[in-house]
C-alpha cells in the first residue's frame, strides 16, 4: 500500500467517527429534551404523597417506594393482578391493557401498573389490602418436575 492510500484510509475513519459522535450527541440532546425527567409527585388513595423519579412504570417505582402490588408475571402485563384507579395522569390507556377492562372500568380510569409509566403529576387509587403485602427473601431448596411445565419447589 502506498501512502496515499493509507492516508485516505484514516482521513476516512476519522470523517466516520466524527459524524457518529455528532449523531449520539445529537441523540442525547433530543432524548433530554423531549423525554419527561425530574422528579413527579404521586398521590395515593387520596392520603400518602411520595415524590420520585419519571421514567419507569407504577409498578416498579410503587415497589420502590415500599408499595408492592401483586405481580405474578414480574410486570409482564399478562397476570392482571397489578390493577390500579388512575385518577390523574398516567396518559392513554396502551392497546396491550384495553381488553382486559370493561367499558365501566375503562371509565373509572382502571390501569394495569406495570404498563403505566410515570411521567407526570399522578393520583391513583390501590386497593388498602396492597399496604400489607410485604416483600419475602426467600431460598429454593428443592425442584423437580411433576408434569410437563408443572414444578413443585
Amino acid at each position: 500500500m502506498d501512502q496515499n492510500t493509507t492516508k485516505v484510509i484514516i482521513a476516512s475513519v476519522l470523517v466516520f467517527l466524527v459524524v457518529v459522535l455528532i449523531l449520539v450527541m445529537l441523540l442525547l440532546w433530543a432524548k433530554a429534551k423531549l423525554l419527561p425527567g425530574g422528579k413527579v409527585k404521586i398521590k395515593i388513595n387520596g392520603e400518602k404523597e411520595v415524590e420520585v423519579e419519571s421514567g419507569a412504570s407504577l409498578l416498579s417505582t410503587l415497589s420502590n417506594e415500599k408499595i408492592f402490588l401483586p405481580s405474578a408475571c414480574g410486570g409482564g402485563g399478562t397476570c392482571l393482578q397489578c390493577k390500579v384507579k388512575v385518577l390523574k395522569g398516567g396518559g392513554n390507556m396502551l392497546p396491550t391493557e384495553e381488553p382486559n377492562f370493561t367499558l365501566k372500568e375503562k371509565a373509572e380510569g382502571w390501569r394495569l401498573g406495570c404498563q403505566v409509566k410515570v411521567k407526570e403529576d399522578m393520583e391513583i387509587e390501590v386497593p388498602e389490602e396492597v399496604f400489607g403485602v410485604k416483600k419475602w427473601d426467600a431460598k429454593v431448596v428443592s425442584n423437580y418436575n411433576v408434569a410437563s411445565f408443572i414444578k413443585e419447589f
